[in-house]
């Protein structure tokens, strides 16, 4: 009888696993669309406190096509992000809209994010178009 029940529970954590699993998928993509939702109101409104204490980690890599950058603490982080804020000033910057954005999730603490986004200018005409991907983290601390 101990052996009966023993497949029985096993064949019904196999069938009931991967409901779990996309329930769990699902609680971390949404997660991740929240942060990057807020990440680009506040990338948007230039607020690059929240950028850099809320929503980015310290290390951060940032990598281009002319080399990789390493903003090691979040002051550097936060540096980053006003000289990127100054350069589009100039350009008269406004906000930014994403225009596609995937979830890939690869663990229950940690999801890849790549986004198509158009960034605006303050007349509403279009400043440029980019893309980017982000790794995503839960930590401890929340």
């Amino acid at each position: 009888m101990t052996r009966l029940i023993s497949i029985v529970f096993a064949m019904s954590f196999v069938i009931c696993s991967p409901t779990a699993q996309a329930q769990r998928e699902s609680e971390v993509k949404t997660a991740v669309r929240v942060a990057w939702d807020t990440y680009i109101e506040a990338f948007s409104k230039a607020d690059t406190n929240t950028v850099a204490n809320d929503i980015y980690a310290a290390p951060s890599f940032q990598l281009e096509n002319t080399g990789a950058n390493v903003r090691a603490t979040v002051a550097d982080i936060k540096t980053a992000f006003d000289a990127t804020h100054a350069r589009l000033a100039s350009e008269r910057y406004g906000h930014s809209e994403t225009d596609q954005a995937e979830i890939r999730v690869l663990n229950k603490g940690t999801a890849l994010l790549t986004a198509y986004f158009t960034r605006y200018r303050t007349d509403g005409t279009i400043l440029s178009n980019g893309a980017s991907a982000y790794l995503f983290a839960r930590f401890a601390e929340g």
